[in-house]
């Protein structure tokens, strides 16, 4: 489970680093502030490549490590 989290994380997510302002703003207009591994991700809460695993995974995400 681990590594399809990694690689959804990899293909789809942000990780927050030190941005500007008005970057950190549109990110969180529509994305989710996950922490995974220690490190917090922006991931889109809505994306046309999802597959169904994926919209799993993001669920879980959400449901155990929103920030």
């Amino acid at each position: 489970m681990k590594e399809l989290i990694e690689q959804f994380l990899k293909e789809f997510a942000t990780e927050y680093y030190v941005m500007p302002d008005h970057a950190l703003e549109l990110l969180m207009d529509d994305h989710i502030c996950i922490k995974w591994e220690g490190k917090e991700y922006f991931v889109p809460e809505n994306n046309l490549a999802f597959t169904t695993d994926d919209d799993l995974i993001w669920k879980f995400l959400n449901e155990c490590y929103h920030v």
